[in-house]
């Protein structure tokens, strides 16, 4: 009856494999450590409530609507006065930068027109990079004014305070145009970590590395001989895929396109030291994949990509630090989006490239003490 099934030797098998398993602890620790690593990641970074949005305001005015304007902003928390500006421009800067998501206006002389009866236009400034954020941003604007205006209203119609959102970037609100640059830097990052990892534990697998490991080479003219051609890979990539987002999805690119290209060079170094740390500790392609995939899943929910990085625990937030996209996403949206230059962006500037060499170097460290 056994034999009918084709199941003889089932207990053999079974032993055979059970051992085989046992002996590669790593692959064993990774496929279970996984699934509660991504619930933990998934629990605790996903939230879609906004709250504390990152906020400025300007005060022109130092006077009572001021002071009430401010005190409902605070109230109401759903913004988080962080700067003070002291000029149009800056309040707009901060904008650019990054560094807010709304920026609020308060005319001169506003507690003066009130009492006058003068109507008072408070303009608030809001990111439309992030449509979901800025839709609540603006609903919640919106509400406020509405609270101000009652306090403040005149004998009749219209009130005498008027709070006057201003989309900016993108006006629209297209989810394409937050996604899609998005998009591109996980691609990117994907590609060029799986690439590089599989490429060399392969050549693990196969002997052909430790065959070079053998040689005079050194291990930074290894490393940097392992580079160089995926650099070129992932930048014609990159190219291509900048060409779909700007022809296919129609999402402009309103800052200096040489700062994007030579930016994306230096993500695919980041990157790519990523994946020469990974393949210096796998040993096998099933570790390098398992690797690569728990890398991936952190990076889409802890860059930003998706979900607010202000609204994650501190935890969280710093976690994504480590992720080479989390910097690079601040760049791509910045450039492309809002039109910023590296000299405003030169935080996530300095964050990819540090973390790209700390990589680089801590795979060639791994690499050289494999070939003494």
């Amino acid at each position: 009856m056994i034999e009918a099934f084709g199941v003889r030797g089932f207990a053999a098998i079974l032993y055979k494999e059970v051992i085989h398993v046992s002996r590669d602890p790593l692959t064993l620790i990774l496929a279970l450590a996984l699934p509660v690593a991504q619930m933990l990641i998934f629990g605790y970074a996903i939230n879609t409530k906004v709250l504390h949005v990152a906020s400025a305001y300007l005060d022109e005015d130092r006077g009572v609507v001021a002071v009430r304007t401010l005190d409902a902003l605070r109230a109401s928390q759903q913004f988080d006065l962080r700067y003070v500006a002291t000029s149009r421009a800056q309040l707009e800067q901060l904008v650019v930068a990054g560094h807010v998501r709304a920026a609020f206006d308060i005319p001169p002389n506003a507690t003066a027109d009130v009492r006058a009866g003068e109507p008072v236009r408070i303009q608030v400034l809001i990111d439309g990079s992030d449509s979901t954020i800025a839709q609540q941003a603006y609903a919640a604007a919106t509400a406020i004014g509405a609270q101000l205006a009652r306090e403040q209203r005149g004998p009749g119609p219209p009130p005498l305070v008027e709070v006057r959102p201003r989309m900016l970037f993108n006006p629209s609100l297209r989810s394409a145009n937050f996604l899609v640059p998005g998009l591109i830097g996980v691609i990117m990052q994907l590609i060029t970590v799986f690439l590089m990892a599989l490429s060399i534990v392969g050549e693990r697998e196969r002997g052909t590395l430790d065959q070079v490991l053998v040689t005079p080479i050194g291990a930074g003219a290894l490393i940097l001989g392992k580079i160089v051609p995926y650099v070129v890979i992932g930048f014609v990539d990159f190219l291509l895929a900048l060409a779909a987002m700007r022809w296919i999805f129609g999402v402009p690119i309103a800052g200096s396109l040489a700062q994007l290209l030579l930016l994306g060079l230096g993500f695919m170094a980041a990157a790519l030291g990523l994946g020469l740390l990974i393949s210096s500790i796998a040993r096998t392609q099933v570790q390098a994949m398992l690797m690569t995939f728990a890398v991936t899943m952190p990076s889409i929910l802890l860059s930003g990509f998706f979900f607010e990085r202000e609204l994650m625990p501190v935890v969280m937030q710093w976690l994504g630090y480590a992720i080479p996209l989390t910097f690079f996403l601040e760049i791509l949206r910045g450039i492309i989006l809002r039109g910023a230059g590296a000299g405003v962006l030169w935080p996530s500037v300095a964050g990819m490239l540090g973390l790209g060499t700390l990589l680089i170097v801590a795979a060639t460290l791994r690499f050289a003490r494999r070939s003494s």
